[in-house]
């Protein structure tokens, strides 16, 4: 649930000093008022973490929330990153936590949908029920809640930039030899937010709202440590997350609005390029979750 935002406020105001130190480094921008507003969930560490560093270097005031208290503390100090502590399968607390950053922050205009869990592997008739769902639970209608809280703002205002974390998994072939390392609940979920994030960006169009679905890539995070400890040490296999954070820091400054609601990958896209393919893209259906037919 919502940790309530004042017991954080002393510790962000201090965050907020700290920051206007680092910028005379050249780290942080100075706050002005004019910044925009960006809210990052599952920022407390891993792929989430860079991305909202990035963006506070790059700019924005930054809400940063999930479910540590003692890591979002570390976050906030290091780069004055508004902490905001939830559980975003709570759908009270997601609503009240963007009403609190909205009114401290300002309305936001780049919503980063980031947190998600991986689950157990193994054969889906020896999961926990309760367990499986709960990816969902976290992958899909966290981001749904986010969405439902944060778009409507963004549509009345006719601006706005959503960006939903998706993977490769979603799609990969599954072979007869699969040895289920990731849940399928993991697989299924990642599944839905592409299609989740097509709807979504088809239904906010007309407003000027952008929607976009992205993969980091292979990333080494807690996440990923357990299912590919065997690929650890080859190289061949990882992407660094800055590559997701270059990625969400150029969709959001509008240069792929003309391919909203795509699936694009930080790691093997060429996305700087996907611009001036938009033609090609929409003719062929390009960067969308489809059924081959025979």
């Amino acid at each position: 649930m919502l940790t309530p935002l004042a017991a954080w406020l002393p510790l962000w105001a201090a965050s907020r000093a700290d920051a206007f130190g680092l910028a005379a480094a050249g780290t942080v921008s100075p706050v002005t008022s004019d910044r925009p507003v960006a809210l990052v969930t599952g920022a407390s560490q891993g792929i989430g973490r860079v991305i909202a560093t990035r963006l506070v270097a790059a700019g924005y005031h930054v809400a940063a929330a999930a479910r540590s208290e003692r890591l979002l503390a570390d976050l906030a100090a290091e780069t004055g990153a508004m902490p905001v502590v939830l559980d975003v399968t709570h759908a009270g607390a997601v609503a009240a936590a963007v009403a609190n950053v909205e009114a401290q922050l300002g309305p936001i205009s780049l919503l980063v949908n980031n947190a998600g869990v991986a689950g157990t592997g193994g054969a889906s008739w020896e999961q926990e029920p309760a367990e499986w769902w709960r990816v969902f639970e976290v992958n899909v209608l966290g981001s749904f809640l986010f969405c439902h809280a944060i778009v409507p703002g963004m549509v009345k205002r006719r601006a706005g930039h959503v960006v939903n974390l998706s993977s490769n998994a979603a799609f990969f072939q599954i072979d007869d030899d699969f040895d289920a390392l990731l849940s399928s609940a993991y697989l299924a979920s990642k599944a839905a937010i592409i299609r989740f994030t097509e709807a979504l960006a088809a239904e906010v169009r007309p407003s000027g709202v952008s929607v976009f679905v992205i993969s980091p890539g292979m990333v080494k995070t807690d996440m990923t440590a357990g299912p590919f400890a065997d690929d650890w040490d080859d190289p061949e296999v990882w992407s660094p997350p800055e590559l997701t954070a270059d990625l969400v820091e150029f969709m959001a400054s509008g240069a792929l609005d003309a391919v909203s609601g795509r699936y694009i990958h930080a790691a093997s896209d060429d996305w700087r390029e996907l611009a001036a393919r938009t033609p090609e893209i929409l003719e062929h259906d390009l960067h969308a979750l489809r059924l081959r037919k025979s």
